[in-house]
């Protein structure tokens, strides 16, 4: 059995942990931004499937989820804990293209990959929140009202006009993705 050429994943944080289920924005970007062929996975970090569809969550609370998972990522139980799992989603296609949301970009670093899965995954990172750029091609996207993002990265690749919370829904935002993923279509 072969498989998949290419994967699309989210690597965000969980706004309510335990609930791995994308919401209505995010599944609507991550169905805009796959290419034709590609298999797109409709669960986010660490890509469980089964889960109880997506329930809102309060700004206030999500807020606070995230910030406990960022913090819980710098962790060295954390890498324990997911490298395999990310290990094992980066095995079941030739290459994975994660979409990191905020602190995605932090949880992805703290995976610690090894090389040889460096070589099989592409990060698009938009409102990024990391202490540095992921050692894999990437692409940063940063609004110019995202004052959270610009605390912790100004070296970016692109800048829209966005706050932190309205990438998705920001017109540039998926053309910026299909452009940084077809080159990953041509090389099949």
């Amino acid at each position: 059995m072969s498989i998949p050429s290419l994967q699309v994943a989210f690597i965000t944080g969980r706004s309510m942990p335990g609930n791995l289920a994308l919401s209505p924005e995010q599944q609507a970007f991550l169905e805009q931004v796959t290419p034709p062929g590609a298999l797109p996975v409709y669960a986010n970090f660490p890509w469980e499937s089964g889960q109880a569809g997506w329930q809102p969550t309060g700004l206030l609370r999500a807020s606070l989820n995230n910030a406990r998972e960022y913090l819980n990522a710098r962790k060295p139980e954390f890498t324990r804990r997911y490298q395999p799992v990310a290990q094992a989603l980066l095995e079941s296609a030739e290459h994975t293209v994660l979409l990191a949301g905020s602190c995605g970009l932090a949880l992805f670093n703290q995976l610690a990959l090894p090389p040889p899965f460096l070589g099989r995954v592409s990060v698009f990172a938009w409102g990024p929140v990391a202490h540095q750029r992921p050692d894999c091609r990437h692409l940063l996207v940063q609004g110019r009202q995202d004052l959270i993002s610009r605390l912790w990265l100004r070296d970016v690749d692109a800048c829209i006009r966005s706050g932190h919370m309205g990438y998705l829904s920001h017109p540039e935002l998926v053309p910026l993705c299909r452009n940084f993923i077809a080159p990953l279509i041509c090389q099949e």
